[in-house]
């Protein structure tokens, strides 16, 4: 998201946008309008990377240019998307280009990055992965930790737990009218007596 924000911010500097907007709008508008997209093109271009550095002995170097190839196409789309709702675009001309360049430029870098992060060896096997997939999430905890330290964040998750119910439910002082009620017995309570008229 950052670096397709920044992207937006470039060609808004290069005559392709709004000037005006500041960074952190482009980021909302950029993670809304472009945020999925990008979070599947990423994931894609990562198992994309994995497959390369594996395939005929490629290692990380091949990792890396086949991530930049593929995340720079894929980022030319995405930061027009990223672009498209700040508006000010060119009528006509060749600054159209400056989007899909910039996109791709940017693109590439990531893709780059991916690859160099994705194409190394994993320190985890695969076997390692389907065995903690099988086991039960609570022998997984109880390997990862022992039962005191379990008792302990047992013990923590339920004080804070209790503390936020607490508040949630606690009653609110009552409003003014209601806290001072009059007291039976007193002056103000007592029912007034009708005078009587005088007598002559």
């Amino acid at each position: 998201m950052p670096a397709l924000a920044s992207g937006v911010w470039i060609l808004a500097r290069l005559g392709v946008g709004d000037p005006s907007v500041p960074f952190m709008s482009i980021m909302r508008l950029t993670a809304v309008f472009a945020g999925v997209a990008a979070l599947f093109t990423a994931g894609g271009i990562g198992r994309l990377t994995a497959h390369a550095s594996v395939d005929k002995g490629g290692g990380r170097r091949r990792a890396m240019v086949v991530g930049a190839r593929a995340h720079a196409a894929a980022s030319a789309g995405l930061v027009l998307i990223a672009a498209i709702p700040h508006g000010h675009f060119p009528d006509r001309g060749i600054a159209w280009l400056l989007i899909p360049i910039v996109g791709a430029a940017i693109g590439a870098v990531c893709g780059a990055g991916i690859g160099a992060i994705c194409g190394g060896a994993a320190p985890v096997r695969i076997g390692d992965v389907m065995a903690a997939a099988i086991k039960k999430p609570s022998e997984a905890l109880r390997q990862l930790l022992d039962p005191e330290d379990l008792i302990k964040l047992g013990a923590a998750v339920r004080h804070r737990t209790t503390q936020m119910f607490e508040g949630i439910f606690e009653p609110a002082e009552r409003p003014p009218a209601e806290a001072e009620k009059k007291v039976p017995g007193s002056a103000a309570t007592s029912e007034a007596k009708p005078v009587e008229p005088p007598r002559e």
